[in-house]
């Protein structure tokens, strides 16, 4: 029997609130200037709900309670009221065919702003990082006002663009630098779990990037993302953001990236973070077909959307019927299909 994972009186709707009214905050910095002040009452209200010790489901269809909480005016209590009823905030969906939404989280790289990312989806038509690496690999966005050598640099390393072996380390360097640097981000005040991601827990001879998973409360995770790009064996940012950052090191220009999950996806954010990229599409694949989807917040039903119970990553595989495959095996060859 499969376990879901349900929201009945708990701090489930907030954190899960908390997340959609950031992304309303986005949505509404990239449409402009005239949606300003949406774009700061969307950021007030995450920022009440994920600092909330009660459900908000307790205030039931009271507006006029809701409206009490900071920042949340009688119509985001509607679209609370809405969520914990439906699943669903209509204006969010909207919302999200009116921007590039999956382009908006360049907004946090350093120097990159609303205006650079409507320039990006406006002259070229981007809407994907996937799309952007490609046109930056092209050389498109080298004569475009705005693009500078910097710039660019900026979003190569971020998006990992063209990461040759020149710039990749001896696994030996990457494991003491990579948990030189764990240690410190374990001693930041709200930090539950931080583990160890990418490569360099796959094992592989070479590393080129250190990626750290963190989970913890959702009220702390800005406040550990700004204590991170601050830590003493950090030399510059590049991205920060309220889920992730990433910031090169002071030694050998290391870059390091850190994301930030509840403690229920740390099981799925682990998995998802350590790749292989191409072993973790053939979990995706098989995934489809069973009619679920698995990111690195969790494994969904794609009909209810309800997340399927994972605690582990030893879960994840027994779910889909397969053997524990350590992380130095997840190479996309054949280890899924034997």
């Amino acid at each position: 029997m499969i376990n879901t994972i349900s929201s009945p009186a708990t701090l489930q709707h907030n954190k899960e609130l908390a997340v959609i009214f950031g992304h309303m905050a986005d949505c509404y910095r990239y449409l402009g200037a005239n949606e300003r002040f949406r774009a700061i009452a969307y950021d007030t209200a995450s920022r009440t709900l994920s600092n909330m010790h009660e459900p908000v489901d307790a205030y039931g269809h009271d507006i006029k309670k809701l409206d009490e909480l900071k920042g949340v005016g009688e119509s985001i209590a509607e679209k609370i009221i809405e969520y914990i009823d439906t699943g669903y905030i209509q204006t969010f969906e909207k919302l999200k065919k009116k921007v590039p939404f999956e382009l908006l989280e360049l907004m946090e790289v350093e120097g990159i702003g609303p205006a650079t990312v409507r320039l990006l989806h406006d002259k070229f038509h981007l809407k994907n990082k996937e799309e952007v690496i490609k046109a930056i690999e092209e050389g498109k966005l080298v004569p475009l006002k705005g693009f500078g050598e910097k710039k660019i640099a900026q979003l190569q390393q971020v998006l990992k663009v063209n990461k040759s072996d020149k710039h990749r380390m001896p696994l030996s360097i990457a494991r003491r630098i990579g948990n030189e640097l764990l240690e410190q981000v374990k001693q930041i005040t709200g930090v539950h779990i931080a583990s160890l991601a990418g490569s360099l827990r796959r094992q592989k001879e070479t590393v080129g990037d250190i990626d750290i998973v963190i989970t913890a409360a959702t009220k702390d995770w800005k406040k550990i993302i700004n204590r991170f790009i601050k830590l003493p064996l950090v030399n510059r940012t590049l991205a920060s953001g309220t889920t992730k950052a990433s910031v090169i090191l002071k030694e050998n220009n290391v870059q390091a990236d850190i994301r930030v999950v509840h403690d229920d996806e740390y099981a799925t954010a682990m998995f998802y973070f350590t790749g292989s990229k191409e072993h973790n599409i053939q979990l995706r694949t098989i995934a489809k077909k069973k009619g679920w989807k698995i990111n690195e917040y969790g494994v969904f039903d794609l009909k209810t959307n309800k997340k399927i119970l994972t605690r582990t990553e030893e879960d994840i595989y027994k779910l889909f019927d397969l053997p524990y495959i350590p992380p130095e095996n997840r190479t996309g060859k054949d280890e899924l299909t034997k």
